[in-house]
Formats: structure tokens, sequence, C-alpha cells
């Protein structure tokens, strides 16, 4: 993660690797072995929304998740198979607290959860079963009727 002026080739080149043709190999891979009328669900964040200074490249690559997820979803609409992403806010789990170490080093890790919760409306982050409960929406016939969307768990941040 760097800041304009200091992107390299190689962050570009790792991001786009990993976040836009990693998800372009393994949705292709996977299609052949998708039945009608599957789910898919990419991940996306709420970076792409609200940049971060020194994140720009990781939200341009998940940016570029949710325009695949659009595409992709019209391409496939013939087999009723449907594409959304989920869009997970700040979660308690162990990567959350490498991003606060990346992200501020000074700083310890409950200083950095006191200052992300201070953002979130809901004034907590999410456990990771809140989550995994939209993922388990996307993928059952409950939302049936529902593609190229995205389906944001985040508390609040992103729509206030």
């Amino acid at each position: 993660m760097a800041r304009l002026g200091e992107i390299t080739d190689d962050d570009l080149d790792a991001l786009l690797t990993t976040n836009v043709k990693g998800v372009v190999h393994t949705v292709q891979k996977a299609l052949p072995l998708l039945n009608d009328g599957a789910s898919v669900i990419l991940t996306g964040s709420t970076t792409a929304d609200r940049g971060r200074a020194g994140l720009s490249i990781y939200a341009a690559t998940k940016a570029a998740v949710r325009s695949l997820a659009r595409a992709w979803a019209n391409e496939l609409a013939d087999r009723n198979i449907r594409v959304n992403v989920i869009v997970a806010g700040s979660t308690a789990t162990p990567g959350s607290d490498r991003l606060a170490a990346q992200t501020d080093p000074e700083a310890s890790i409950e200083e950095f959860r006191a200052g992300r919760i201070a953002t979130i409306p809901l004034g907590r982050f999410a456990d990771p079963i809140e989550i995994a409960n939209a993922a388990v929406f996307l993928a059952s016939d409950l939302s049936s009727f529902t593609t190229g969307s995205t389906v944001t768990a985040d508390g609040g941040f992103n729509q206030v």
C-alpha cells in the first residue's frame, strides 16, 4: 500500500494480479462447473467507494471487481447465473488486526479499532457470522432476483 508518487510497478502488478486477474481466472475456471441458476459471489471493499490515503490502487482493483460483477451478471443471465458482490466493513478478525499494524504501526490495535468504530454508525466491528449471513443470503434462493448488485454489510460506514 503506497501513496501517489510512491506507487511502484510491483505494487500495481501485485494488486492487479490478485484482485482482478485472480477473480477473472477463478470465475472462468469455475464457469463450466456451475449449474444453471448458480450464484457467484465476489468480494468487494468499502475502500472502492471511500478512498483512503495509500490505498488508491487497492480501491481501483475492488472497483474493477464490482464492474466485472455487473458485466458478468448480464453475460450469464441466459443461464440464470447470478453474480453479486459482498462488501464487508470492519470485521473483528485477525486480518483487521494485521491491517491495524500496517496502517498505523505506532498505534495499538485497540487504538486503531477505536478510531474505526468512531466512523461506523452502529458503533462496532462486525462479527464474522454477520458477514457470513449476507453471503448465505446471496448464495440462497432468497436472492433469486438479485444479480449485478452489491450487498454491503458495514454497519452503515459507507452509507452515512
